[in-house]
């Protein structure tokens, strides 16, 4: 894969994750809509005719179409989301700093390549490649859910 195209892909991702844990960590909303203390993204609101109304009991677990390739450490899985060209799952864990080694290793055994990492006294951060997938794995302390590791895992190529 050219290096251009490589950095590029990186760049995608990396927004991607980034974004993805601002939403799970409350720090915005999508777009159009503002929270309003309600619970509900998009304007708030109860009526099951909004099309911003989720059933999140639906997303609780892991997607069945999640890569068996991919280890997730052990934990509750309060958010997984199978978006078409890859994946989001949310893992509440007990201690963020001591699950994001914990992922770290079992990425690392599995054959995942570490090509960067980030850690600061609020988290951690790191991304992860194969042939056939990219990951970011996130671990802090969440709006939403408390102590929690969070992966983007997208198909390459």
């Amino acid at each position: 894969m050219p290096v251009k195209h490589r950095q590029s892909l990186f760049a995608a991702v990396l927004a991607i994750g980034i974004v993805t844990s601002f939403m799970l960590a409350g720090c915005a909303t999508p777009s159009g809509g503002g929270s309003d203390g309600s619970g509900t993204a998009g304007g708030g609101g109860t009526s099951n005719d909004s099309p911003n109304d989720v059933n999140l009991d639906a997303l609780h677990g892991v997607p069945s179409t999640f890569p068996p390739e991919v280890p997730l450490v052990d934990g509750d899985v309060p958010l997984g989301l199978d978006l078409g060209t890859g994946w989001s799952v949310v893992v509440k864990v007990d201690d963020y700093a001591k699950s994001y080694i914990e992922a770290s290793g079992k990425l690392s055994a599995a054959g995942f390549a570490l090509l960067q990492e980030s850690t600061s006294g609020d988290g951690s951060f790191g991304v992860f490649e194969d042939d056939t997938f990219q990951i970011q794995v996130t671990a802090s302390k969440t709006n939403d859910y408390g102590p929690a590791v969070s992966y983007v895992v997208v198909l390459r190529g």
